[in-house]
């Protein structure tokens, strides 16, 4: 979950009160039993982030977690160190929104693109790509992904009033061998190294004809910031979000490390690059990344896919 001031202004035992909070991200295992209890039992998943708000209601320290509500909105629930639920909130759509811009203005400030489809980034070298398959399971089901490089593909974004084109990448999925979704996605690479993510458009299938559009999102049509979908430079520590669309389309990263090895069906790979990605639900998932490869192992929260092959032009 994205650090971000909230403001709370309810009523407790009593008391009238407004605070303005900045939230610190921590590790599942470091949050009170009575914090996870109360996440778990209000909607929440073992292993989602929760804040530390870093402040106190009557003597109380409070935290944050956003969990999907029973209506399947996504809410923030604030609950204190003893489990007490404070409050179910939900962002105003006019605030998030002005959030956003503010966001996308600090994001671009000074950003270029002279060559948006050479992407080169060492840890996702896209612009080489001709397919990768990556196979494994989740959530109980055989996966399989064939991602595709589609160079003779174009599609451009307005960025800082200028048109960038994109590199298009394919990914088609099976679940148990049938066709599940296809998503075209849209990247391009700064003049500094830096790979974003304009969006995607989705084709969910079900019996081989196309059910939803769900997870869709363009840049400039859905939200006015584009995802940061690697770092030109990734150290321990960093952060960035890889999609900033929604409460609902959300991926907040991190780099926790820069020297895992990775032995998948393709090979053995030193020194990658391993992030933690936490979504809109409060799910998460953890990527390797390799030089000169790209993914090379994906660990969502009920399975685990490997790189089976890796193909370049």
């Amino acid at each position: 979950m994205k650090n971000k001031i909230t403001l709370l202004i309810g009523l407790l035992n009593g008391a009238l009160l407004t605070n303005s909070w900045a939230g610190t991200e921590m590790k599942w295992a470091d949050v009170p039993e009575a914090v996870c209890a109360a996440v778990l039992a209000n909607g929440g998943t073992t292993g989602q982030s929760v804040d530390d708000e870093g402040k106190k209601i009557n003597g109380k320290a409070i935290y944050e977690a956003s969990v999907k509500d029973k209506d399947g909105n996504v809410a923030d629930l604030v609950i204190n160190e003893d489990g007490k639920l404070v409050e179910t909130k939900h962002d105003d759509a006019d605030d998030a929104a002005a959030e956003r811009a503010e966001r996308a203005k600090k994001l671009l400030a000074g950003v270029k693109f002279s060559h948006p489809r050479d992407i080169t980034n060492p840890y996702l070298p896209l612009a080489s790509l001709k397919q990768d398959i990556i196979e494994g399971s989740e959530a109980g089901k055989k996966t399989r992904v064939e991602r595709t490089a589609m160079p003779d593909k174009h599609r451009t974004f307005t960025i800082n009033g200028k048109e960038v084109d994109t590199l298009i990448v394919e990914d088609r999925a099976f679940e148990d061998g049938k066709l599940a979704e296809v998503a075209l996605d849209y990247f391009a690479q700064d003049d500094n190294g830096t790979v974003y993510y304009f969006g995607e458009d989705v084709d969910e299938y079900q019996n081989g004809k196309i059910t939803s559009h769900e997870g869709s999102w363009l840049l400039g049509k859905d939200t006015p910031v584009p995802g940061v979908l690697f770092l030109a430079h990734p150290k321990v520590g960093s952060k960035f979000n890889s999609e900033d669309v929604s409460k609902e389309i959300s991926e907040a990263d991190e780099v926790i490390s820069v020297s895992e090895t990775v032995t998948v069906p393709a090979g053995t790979f030193k020194d990658c690059v391993k992030t933690k990605e936490v979504c809109g639900d409060g799910s998460v998932e953890y990527k390797y990344y390799a030089k000169g490869v790209g993914v090379v192992r994906e660990v969502p929260a009920e399975g685990d896919e490997l790189l089976v092959s890796h193909a370049t032009n």
